[in-house]
């Protein structure tokens, strides 16, 4: 059984031989250093820790590239904003629809061509923020929640021009890869918007991006932080649900299999787990996880991306803790 055989009858509830695994991360500098390094990185990593998906995991900061959104990057760390596209409140009306000729976007179509290349029986997703996460990296979280509020025309323009640039990028990824990853970043935690605004906000403009990869055959909807709009957002069409069911707030692995019958889950692993020197923390995770789930509609994952301290033995203990 090789990875995609493996994680696509996993995640809709058939046996497998074991559970799938997976794990993503940053890689800095590399991730600034063009397609080509951050791809050797990315199947490097892959082949170390035997994956069964690759999230690939680009800047952040792309996204808001396109329309002016600068960052530096240090020797060893994570980058430093230098700049928002959005300072001033009347700029808004500057965020127009980008075309997939913009060098960020190019840059991460081609890495997601280099990596299939090289690992085509792996299932590879694209990683994509949802637009109200796009907009906090043009703008800052502040100016994005008060001008929701007191400019919501202004706003609701970029998020259009957000959603149909990036609904067209999902299409253009899902003809290399398997699927997008879509990222909600902090917007979809109850205390950032309330229900009714994150409907407004969130949902309507999320499901444009989505509607990009229709068809695709791993959709994956990531939804962050705790006290998140998990079981809630698990009705938008993906395949599976990511998210860190030990945050305060968040379902379990079992509370969300029993709420949402038809998603697989994927998680189940803290940020301690790899960073541990022991294995008995892997080993305990693995056993709940197992023990939550009885092994099927899972993907054995971290809650987001793991830390960029992780250790790689701790990696390996995590995913031989899976196979007993």
């Amino acid at each position: 059984m090789n990875s995609r055989e493996r994680v696509t009858l996993a995640l809709s509830g058939h046996e497998v031989d074991r559970v799938p695994f997976a794990v993503w991360r940053h890689f800095y500098p590399d991730e600034n250093e063009g397609a080509a390094k951050l791809a050797e990185t990315t199947i490097a990593f892959t082949k170390r820790h035997q994956l069964d998906l690759i999230k690939f995991n680009p800047r952040a900061h792309y996204h808001a590239e396109p329309w002016g959104t600068r960052y530096r990057y240090s020797r060893d760390g994570p980058p430093t904003l230098e700049r928002y596209a959005v300072t001033r409140n009347e700029q808004w009306a500057r965020i127009r629809r980008k075309t997939m000729r913009e060098p960020a976007f190019s840059e991460v179509l081609y890495g997601l061509r280099l990596v299939r290349e090289v690992l085509p029986d792996t299932p590879l997703l694209a990683t994509i923020f949802t637009p109200l996460g796009v907009l906090e990296r043009l703008a800052g979280k502040e100016r994005v929640l008060a001008d929701l509020r007191a400019r919501t025309d202004e706003v609701v323009g970029a998020l259009n021009a957000v959603a149909e640039t990036f609904a067209e990028l999902a299409a253009a990824c899902c003809e290399v890869a398997d699927g997008i990853f879509l990222a909600t970043t902090n917007w979809a935690r109850r205390d950032t918007l309330d229900e009714g605004e994150y409907r407004r906000f969130g949902t309507a403009f999320d499901l444009r991006v989505l509607a990009g990869a229709r068809g695709a055959a791993l959709n994956v909807l990531h939804v962050c932080g705790p006290d998140a709009r998990v079981v809630e957002l698990a009705r938008y069409p993906v395949a599976a649900v990511s998210w860190n069911p030990r945050l305060p707030g968040n379902p379990d692995l079992a509370a969300f299999l029993a709420a949402v019958p038809a998603r697989g889950a994927i998680g189940g692993f803290s940020d301690d787990v790899f960073l541990s020197r022991s294995t008995a923390l892997a080993k305990h995770e693995a056993a709940l996880g197992l023990l939550q789930t009885r092994g099927k509609r899972w993907l054995a994952a971290g809650g987001c991306t793991i830390p960029v301290e992780s250790r790689p033995e701790a990696i390996e203990a995590a995913r031989d803790a899976l196979r007993g």
